[in-house]
């Protein structure tokens, strides 16, 4: 009866090993080979200072694995006096266009977001025009954003925007964009 038992243990060692081994194995060698880090793509170039906080880490479409983490950012009008639900709506809403616009603009960068655990957050904006100098700003950044006006069919007038969505993107390219504004 001690063989039975410890020849399932042992299977139960190799599965697990099995399980945790192939999926990191796999991954290390079926990665795509151009988003391998660089050392020498990575060093400051001074020539260009005036410009290094817009584009560090290169255009949305060359976005990838070395610039994780990622994140996706819900700005949320609070000027409006939307309701609890109304608010996951919307942000619901604008996390969806995000995503479809982000898939067309920086397919790596999404495909890095989605393997480093899809993370989102949803701040408090005060009021629409901060939330559209917000939006500026991630347009000269070359971060996907997406803004949600209502249809005016429940709680507010039509072609209200509610919610600003950005991302997802490296988090170094949201600073100075919507790091000021205050966690919902």
């Amino acid at each position: 009866m001690a063989t039975t038992t410890q020849s399932l243990t042992d299977n139960h060692l190799v599965y697990f090993l099995a399980g945790a081994l192939v999926p990191s194995l796999a991954w290390f060698f079926l990665r795509p080979k151009n988003d391998e880090f660089d050392p020498v793509a990575m060093e400051d170039d001074d020539d260009d200072e005036d410009t290094a906080d817009a584009t560090k880490g290169g255009p949305s479409s060359e976005w990838g694995y070395t610039d994780a983490p990622y994140k996706m950012v819900l700005c949320v009008n609070q000027e409006l006096g939307m309701g609890k639900g109304k608010i996951a709506a919307q942000c619901c809403h604008a996390a969806v266009g995000c995503f479809k616009r982000a898939k067309k603009q920086c397919p790596k960068g999404v495909q890095a977001w989605e393997r480093t655990g899809c993370a989102k957050i949803a701040l408090k904006c005060p009021t629409q025009d901060e939330m559209e100098q917000i939006a500026i700003k991630a347009i000269e950044r070359d971060i996907p954003c997406y803004i949600v006006e209502d249809a005016g069919r429940t709680q507010i007038a039509a072609g209200s925007r509610t919610v600003l969505g950005l991302g997802p993107a490296p988090t170094f390219v949201f600073e100075d964009v919507s790091n000021h504004l205050k966690l919902m």
